[in-house]
């Protein structure tokens, strides 16, 4: 956000020796003071002490387990509480129904250290881990959604980020705002996840998504920079050449949202496109993406994450390590890997990967106090629901505020119509489920 309050925040801890997000345990406060005087003051031990934190911070993790005392669970809790990650991002396995996940949640909130960035990709459709089958809001596709208004639309929106927000959950990783240029995407157009081939259109969509998730206290992440909807592959499953396919207006979007206040995070995809790659390297792991483009040319200064970095596109190429120091050269401030099972030591690896790197010079160590810092700065923002000026100014006047409900400000299924009605000036059309 160019001019909102993550900015603000980044100038306000950085310059305030010994500053601390709030809920820090005082344990956590030499790794919360970006002062580079005291930082070399310090043992070398502790300095890479200080470093492997930082660099954990930038680490987003999936994980198996739904309770808090399974094996998982009690390790990315403990991971949160040593600042070896960052944060956790949630899938469908991990999801049973509300109660279940109210106390997962918990668990990480309350682990100790830096408040834990708990993510979710929610966009709607085929593509939400909370669902109606296991007790939730029911979030029609972005397809669907475009079928009707905007009012529609922000009822749908303000009532997933409330639920969401309710339950803990700080980021969702959304909007898509790829336009539908390619209706037959495998990863896009098929599966019902534009709003639409027009710029315009994914923009006024893009935008209530992303206001009524500020006005809840929760983050988003418009995705995939520079766009997928053109793409006739899936990076899930190999890497994805746009070169013959991109088109300009595809970037459009991106420029909008990236100079609008609410927009905390970019996600960039796995795609290759001269324009945008170093080489033959995918976005996601190109300087050209993120420096030059993302941050010198549209002036974006909020989080750059990368899409899931345990894609076949990423991981039929290079190791999880090389991944990681490429994309943290490239300039990505959070880095996520999706599935933690397989590779117990990934975080270790990955946090000493990059460590290395700024030992030896491949990654200059202000970049990642850079990175840092940002990430600081949108934690300590969350800590204020509402908290951009844009949402303020908003309507917020005929945003209803929660029903009872089992969870303190949980919306229930049932409500949503009433919610929608009290929203809008009249009732929802009805839709499909999309």
């Amino acid at each position: 956000m160019r001019s909102g309050v993550l900015r603000a925040g980044l100038l306000a801890v950085m310059l305030t020796p010994g500053w601390a997000v709030a809920g820090a345990s005082a344990s956590t406060a030499p790794l919360l003071a970006d002062n580079r005087d005291r930082a070399n003051a310090l043992h070398p031990d502790r300095q890479i002490e200080l470093l492997e934190k930082k660099i954990g911070q930038m680490l987003l993790i999936g994980f198996p387990g739904q309770r808090p005392g399974d094996a998982w669970p009690r390790r990315a809790a403990a991971m949160i509480a040593q600042s070896r990650i960052g944060g956790v991002i949630l899938f469908g396995h991990n999801v049973r129904n509300p109660a279940q996940l109210k106390r997962l949640t918990d668990a990480f909130a309350s682990a100790g250290g830096p408040p834990p960035f708990i993510a979710v990709d929610q966009e709607g459709g085929r593509i939400q881990r909370l669902n109606r089958r296991k007790g939730f809001t029911r979030l029609p596709s972005a397809k669907s959604i475009a079928s009707g208004s905007l009012c529609d639309a922000r009822a749908a929106f303000w009532a997933t980020a409330r639920e969401l927000a309710s339950f803990g959950i700080n980021i969702n990783l959304g909007p898509v705002v790829d336009l539908n240029i390619n209706p037959r995407s495998p990863a896009i157009g098929l599966l019902g996840r534009s709003y639409g081939a027009d710029p315009e259109t994914v923009v006024a969509f893009a935008d209530q998504f992303v206001s009524t998730h500020a006005l809840a206290g929760v983050l988003t992440a418009p995705k995939h920079f520079p766009g997928h909807g053109s793409a006739v592959r899936d990076p899930h499953h190999r890497v994805v050449d746009i070169t013959a396919t991109w088109r300009p207006e595809e970037l459009q979007a991106f420029e909008r949202l990236s100079a609008a206040d609410g927009v905390a995070m970019i996600m960039v995809g796995h795609l290759i496109h001269p324009r945008f790659s170093d080489g033959d390297r995918p976005t996601s792991l190109s300087r050209r993406t993120m420096t030059e483009v993302l941050r010198r040319s549209l002036g974006f200064d909020g989080l750059i994450v990368t899409d899931d970095l345990g894609m076949d596109a990423i991981t039929e190429r290079y190791g999880p390590e090389e991944a990681a120091i490429m994309a943290v050269r490239a300039g990505a401030d959070v880095l996520i890997y999706a599935n933690q099972a397989d590779n117990g030591r990934l975080v270790e690896s990955v946090i000493a990967a990059v460590a290395g790197a700024v030992a030896a010079g491949r990654i200059p160590e202000s970049a990642i106090d850079r990175s840092f810092g940002r990430i600081m700065a949108a934690k300590q923002a969350l800590r204020r629901p509402g908290f951009l000026k844009r949402a303020a100014n908003d309507d917020n006047q005929d945003m209803p505020k929660p029903t009872t409900a089992p969870i303190a400000g949980w919306f229930p299924p049932a409500d949503v119509a009433a919610l929608t009605s009290r929203v809008c000036a009249e009732p929802p059309q009805s839709r499909g489920d999309g």
